[in-house]
């Protein structure tokens, strides 16, 4: 009997520390499970910090470059090199090339005026369309005349043609009338994209470009003015003169 005690006492101590020795060594590997595993991810998360920082300092640099090239002038400068007007191509890289844009700019002001005069020669020496045209005649006061004056205001030009025969000229003018439409509508186009194109060259802020459209509509008013006077025109009839 004492003998199968001890041997139970001893096996029963041997099951223990092999239990012990199976459980620590089982603790042991859950640590370095953890271990390896906050290594892994302390390296993944110092790997994504250094991708993100990356990707921050990549991110200026562009925003830098983007703002050095889209930078805009707020007030009048007197440097032009390299930068653009109108278009992104037309840069002056040298004086010689910013006088180029000095002529551009000054004739294209120029041909705008010319337009303008054109318009009022085709509707006065052409079309022979006096009803815009602002006519200077001599007008005797005292010639009062009630029913002359209702026959010059619009009301009576509608009473004498009728309402069906205004509204088919205004939309069935006829092959003759929409021809001229077509010349006035050409020439309303060209004159407004020249005046807006003038309009984005003086907001360029480049004091020599500035003067150029200040000159060229200068230089070209007085010319087709004097050309005006000439010819017998009057310029403010012209069809796009409300650009001015």
């Amino acid at each position: 009997m004492e003998s199968m005690s001890g041997m139970d006492m001893s096996n029963m101590s041997g099951m223990d520390m092999t239990t012990s020795a199976s459980a620590s060594s089982t603790m042991m590997n859950m640590g370095t499970t953890a271990t390896a595993s906050a290594t892994s991810s302390g390296s993944s998360a110092s790997s994504t910090g250094m991708d993100m920082s990356s990707m921050d300092m990549s991110g200026m640099d562009m925003s830098s470059d983007s703002g050095d090239t889209m930078m805009m002038n707020s007030y009048l400068v007197t440097t032009y090199s390299n930068y653009p007007v109108v278009f992104k191509t037309l840069k002056a890289h040298s004086g010689g090339a910013a006088f180029g844009v000095f002529c551009a700019i000054f004739f294209s002001a120029f041909f705008l005026r010319g337009l303008f005069f054109l318009s009022a020669y085709l509707e006065q020496k052409v079309f022979h369309n006096y009803t815009n045209a602002v006519l200077v005649q001599e007008v005797d006061n005292c010639a009062c005349d009630p029913e002359s004056e209702d026959e010059k205001s619009p009301f009576g030009a509608l009473k004498r043609k009728g309402q069906a025969s205004m509204l088919r000229q205004l939309f069935f003018p006829g092959l003759a009338e929409s021809g001229k439409d077509i010349i006035r509508l050409l020439i309303a186009f060209v004159s407004a994209m020249f005046g807006y194109a003038l309009m984005l060259a003086a907001m360029s802020f480049v004091i020599l470009y500035f003067f150029a459209a200040c000159l060229g509509i200068a230089f070209g008013e007085v010319f087709f003015n004097r050309l005006s006077i000439v010819l017998g025109i009057n310029k403010n009839s012209a069809l796009c003169g409300a650009l001015h």
